[in-house]
């Protein structure tokens, strides 16, 4: 059954650009996914995102009112889970494909999905539910492992102190000795990363992607989903989910995918992109890739699954094949903040004392020297930016950026491509840059 439910009362109209921008404050403060306060109040966070915006930002016009529909399809005995939000007003809507990462349900990527649709865009976010479940079990034990009681503190406490044999060269390096559990988790994370992210686990989402476009064009014909605008699809994702839409874009693989020649998106929007330096032919391996394109990572974009690191995400953009290919990089912005799930306070560039001795959940306080649970440090980035608000302008800079080039790249909009040609450069200043080729 697909149930239909309201996501938000219609607002007052905003100008296009400048002024205004305070539903997407609104959206990342009941983000999912909410991680340390920092000591801001809501109404202090959302002040932040709205100033990062009015100066500037790209933002679409509109009163808008949106509608989803949730459902769950059943496909080679596999359970796709499926989000369509759209504008509630009658029209017709060129449709963005969006495709999480490991371990999100379809429901994620709120801010991303949110901006998009409010700038008159149908969104439908597809992702299986073994992929969204595959980290529940980690996370599982993850949980049970930061239960550890403070005699177990003090144990690992006294080794670091006086060490045993195993723990002599941590002592003599002056580091804490990790604890098993982080290095396990990281062990884990590695398997299941290079499991999902294998080319069998690819062709299978892809097969995944073309059938529910299938089942859209069926639906249409019977009738239903008239406001989607099929001449006009776009393909996007974040992580797990940006492997596929490079696939798909035209990435060349090993075996070759069995791609659909019929199905042919206007444009692609990868975030995250996996890019696999083991594999090799980086330089002849995107240059197939044609379709106009935006690249978004961070220049501390390392991944938990030791599949990516920062510096091949870029890849991608740099040898794909040149016209329309955008590259926005953000400074010293890691993995997770481009996921686009959560609240305010987790954007924040410069993070207390406090919070830095937290693990991702907000958990126990780690011993000094210890890793981030995966063993990759912090998925937000480098602790200790010197801007504080820095986070809060790279979430605005992902939504307005990803909204521009779409405008620019779908609508033919001319004021999207002189704001991305003339505008957006200034507007990033030290959140980041903004590329062309």
């Amino acid at each position: 059954m697909s149930k239909f439910i309201k996501i938000n009362a219609a607002i007052p109209p905003m100008r296009r650009l400048l002024m205004g921008a305070k539903w997407l404050g609104l959206i990342l403060m009941t983000g999912c996914g909410a991680g340390p306060s920092l000591g801001l109040e809501s109404a202090q966070q959302e002040q932040k995102l709205i100033q990062n915006l009015a100066d500037a930002g790209y933002v679409q016009a509109a009163a808008v009112e949106t509608e989803s529909v949730e459902d769950s399809w059943q496909h080679d005995n596999t359970s796709l889970e499926t989000l369509l939000t759209m504008p509630k007003a009658p029209g017709s809507y060129p449709l963005i494909l969006y495709l999480p990462g490991l371990g999100e349900h379809a429901k994620a990527g709120q801010i991303w999905r949110d901006a998009w649709v409010k700038s008159g865009y149908a969104v439908l976010s597809l992702q299986s539910t073994a992929i969204a479940e595959a980290l529940q079990e980690l996370n599982r034990k993850q949980a049970t492992e930061q239960s550890l009681d403070e005699s177990e503190d003090e144990a690992l406490e006294a080794e670091s102190a006086e060490p045993a044999a195993g723990g002599l060269v941590s002592s003599l390096l002056g580091q804490a000795p990790v604890r098993r559990s982080a290095l396990g988790r990281s062990s884990e994370l590695r398997y299941l990363g290079h499991q999902y992210f294998a080319a069998d686990a690819l062709q299978q989402r892809v097969g995944q992607l073309y059938w529910l476009y299938q089942q859209i064009q069926l639906r249409q014909a019977a009738g239903q989903l008239k406001k989607i605008d099929l001449s006009r699809v776009i393909i996007a994702g974040y992580d797990l989910g940006a492997q596929t839409v490079a696939a798909i874009a035209g990435e060349k693989t090993d075996p070759p995918l069995a791609l659909n020649p019929l199905f042919k998106p206007l444009a692609a929007i990868a975030i995250s992109p996996s890019v696999n330096l083991a594999k090799g032919q980086v330089n002849s391996r995107f240059k197939s890739v044609a379709l106009p394109l935006l690249v978004v990572t961070g220049t501390d974009d390392n991944d938990p699954y030791a599949v990516s690191v920062a510096s091949s995400r870029t890849l991608l953009w740099e040898y794909a094949a040149p016209g329309n290919k955008y590259l926005l990089l953000l400074n010293k912005a890691g993995h997770r903040i481009l996921a686009g799930s959560e609240a305010g306070g987790r954007f924040a560039g410069k993070r207390h004392a406090d919070a830095e001795m937290l693990g991702p959940q907000g958990g126990k306080r780690r011993m000094a020297g210890e890793p981030q649970p995966g063993g990759f440090g912090d998925w937000w980035g480098k602790a200790g930016r010197p801007q504080p608000d820095l986070g809060y302008k790279q979430v605005a800079a992902v939504a307005s950026v990803t909204a521009a080039f779409l405008d620019a790249t779908v609508k033919n909009d001319e004021f999207a491509r002189f704001w991305l040609s003339d505008k957006a450069a200034g507007w990033l200043k030290q959140a980041g840059e903004l590329r062309l080729r």
